[in-house]
């Protein structure tokens, strides 16, 4: 196993967030790792990509992040990111968090539902999805 001194490993994190900076939300989200992690405490800019758990987040704002609104809880401070291709087919809908905008003709999932989005949200909605049918989605039936 290799060992590196602390000065090392800060260097390769920098490198890492360098080369994660390269990519679109969407790549980024297959390896969450190589982003930022979440931590409480640090500042932070709208549009900033962090890992939080093995998922990619963004923030909606500019911010100090604090320990009791982590990105899965602080619906108003990250939205999660999904990974490319997750909503292109009902078969790989993206899981609806309750923090998430909703793209035009993008599938999503909740308690075991597939839905079709029909319009776009603009924004991040909270509502659970079955309350946004007829407004934002239909449920999928194939």
């Amino acid at each position: 196993m290799v060992q590196f001194s602390r000065a090392k490993a800060l260097q390769y994190r920098s490198l890492m967030n360098q080369a994660s900076d390269s990519l679109a939300d969407t790549e980024l989200a297959h390896t969450p790792m190589l982003a930022e992690a979440w931590k409480p405490g640090v500042e932070h800019k709208e549009d900033k990509r962090l890992q939080y758990g093995e998922k990619l987040y963004k923030t909606r704002q500019k911010h100090t992040s604090q320990a009791d609104w982590p990105p899965d809880i602080a619906t108003s401070l990250y939205t999660e990111v999904p990974v490319e291709g997750q909503g292109d087919t009902p078969d790989n809908p993206i899981p609806y968090s309750g923090n998430m905008k909703l793209e035009k003709d993008k599938f999503y999932s909740q308690n075991d539902v597939t839905y079709i989005c029909t319009r776009d949200t603009g924004i991040p909605v909270y509502d659970n999805l079955a309350d946004l049918v007829g407004l934002y989605v239909e449920v999928w039936v194939g």
